[in-house]
C-alpha cells in the first residue's frame, strides 16, 4: 500500500503526521509513504530527512493543483491500494488496519472514516471541528464521497474512471466520489478509522478557504447538477443557504420599488439565523462546550465565503461567454 500526501511548507505538522503513519498497527513492511512536495522552503524537507528512505519518499511534484499531482503520480504507484492524507493531519494508530479491512470487496473502491480535530486547544478550529465531526458521525455505512484527508482507494478503480478532475482546485474529492458511484463501485464509511486534522485557526483564513470552495463549486455544479441535491458531507440545506441571502437582497429592492412588506424582506435571514442558533445550541449540548456558540459566526462567514466565491465564478463565466 502507498499513502500519498501533498505537502507545501508543513514543518510544524509533518513530524507528527509521519510519526503517526509510521507507528500504525498495520504491518510496516506492507506500506510506504510518498510526500508530493511543492518546493517547501520552511524546513519541512530537513525534518523529513531523518525518516528511513525505504518508508518515506519525497517526490518534487511541482507547482500543480492536488488533482494534477495525484494523476501524475498514481501511474507510478505499484500498490493496488492508495491512501490519501493531508500533510497537516494526524492519523490514529489503527487507521490503516481499519480501512484496509473493508476494501477487499470487489465492489468497494474506497474506504474512509471520521474527521476529528487535532488543534482543538484553539477556539476557532475547535468549534469548526465540532460541526465537521458531527456531520461525519451521522454518515451511513455506504456513502457518496468524502474528503481526501481520510480515504483509501483502489488504484484500478481510479484508473477506470480517469482519475481526479484536474480543473478543480477544491472539490475534486467530491466530484470523483460521484464518478466512482456512477461506475458501479461503493465507498464505505468506517467510523473507527480516525484522522485528526488541523483546521484553520483564525476566521480570516477560514473565510479564504470557504471563498475558494464557493468559487470552484460553480463549475462542479454546472457539470454535474445532481450534486445540488446534497450528499453525506454537504447537505441540500447547506448548499441552499446562499439563496436565502440572495432572496433577502432581492426583497430589499422590492421593498423600495413595490412596497413589499418589510417582514418579508427579513424573513429569509430570520430563518437562517434561527437555524444557526439551533445548530450551535445542539452542538453545544452534544460536546458540552459553551464555546460552540461561536459556530453562529462560523456559519455566517462560511455562507458569505461561498456566496462571494460563487459570484466571482459566475461573473467569470458570463465574461468569458461575452468575449467568445
Amino acid at each position: 500500500m502507498t499513502v500519498l500526501i501533498p505537502i507545501r511548507n508543513v514543518a510544524k505538522y509533518i513530524e507528527e503526521c509521519l510519526d503517526a503513519l509510521l507507528n500504525q498497527t498495520y504491518p510496516s513492511d506492507r506500506f510506504e509513504v510518498w510526500l508530493l512536495d511543492n518546493y517547501s522552503d520552511d524546513g519541512t524537507l530537513e525534518i523529513v530527512e531523518k525518516y528511513p528512505k525505504n518508508r518515506v519518499r519525497v517526490i518534487q511534484s511541482g507547482v500543480h493543483l492536488p488533482p494534477i499531482k495525484y494523476n501524475k503520480i498514481i501511474p507510478e504507484v505499484k500498490s493496488e491500494i492508495i491512501g490519501f492524507v493531508d500533510g497537516d493531519a494526524n492519523v490514529d494508530k489503527y487507521w490503516l488496519e481499519k480501512v484496509v479491512e473493508f476494501i477487499g470487496d470487489s465492489k468497494v473502491a474506497g474506504v474512509s472514516g471520521v474527521i476529528l480535530t487535532q488543534n482543538k486547544n484553539k477556539l476557532v478550529p475547535r468549534v469548526i471541528g465540532y460541526e465537521i465531526q458531527d456531520r461525519y458521525e451521522r454518515m451511513p455505512r455506504e456513502i457518496t464521497r468524502v474528503a481526501n484527508m481520510n480515504v483509501v482507494y483502489k488504484k484500478s478503480a481510479l484508473e477506470k474512471i480517469g482519475g481526479f478532475n484536474e480543473s478543480l482546485k477544491t472539490g475534486y474529492d467530491c466530484e470523483i466520489g460521484y464518478r466512482i458511484k456512477d461506475a458501479g463501485y461503493k465507498i464505505l464509511y468506517i467510523p473507527e478509522a480516525k484522522v485528526y486534522h488541523n483546521h484553520r485557526d483564525n476566521l480570516g483564513d477560514f473565510f479564504k478557504q470557504q471563498y475558494e470552495y464557493g468559487k470552484f463549486a460553480v463549475p462542479r455544479y454546472l457539470k454535474r447538477p445532481k450534486i445540488l441535491k446534497g450528499d453525506n458531507v454537504t447537505s441540500f440545506w447547506m448548499i441552499s443557504q446562499p439563496l436565502f441571502y440572495l432572496a433577502s437582497v432581492l426583497l430589499f429592492f422590492s421593498f423600495f420599488i413595490f412596497k413589499t412588506p418589510f417582514w418579508l424582506v427579513i424573513l429569509p435571514l430570520v430563518i437562517l439565523f434561527l437555524s444557526y442558533f439551533y445548530s450551535a445550541g445542539r452542538l453545544m449540548l452534544k460536546f458540552r462546550d459553551v464555546s460552540a456558540i461561536v459556530l453562529i459566526a462560523i456559519y455566517i462567514i462560511r455562507v458569505w465565503g461561498w456566496s462571494l466565491g460563487a459570484s466571482e465564478a459566475v461573473l467569470s463565466i458570463i465574461k468569458n461567454k461575452i468575449i467568445d
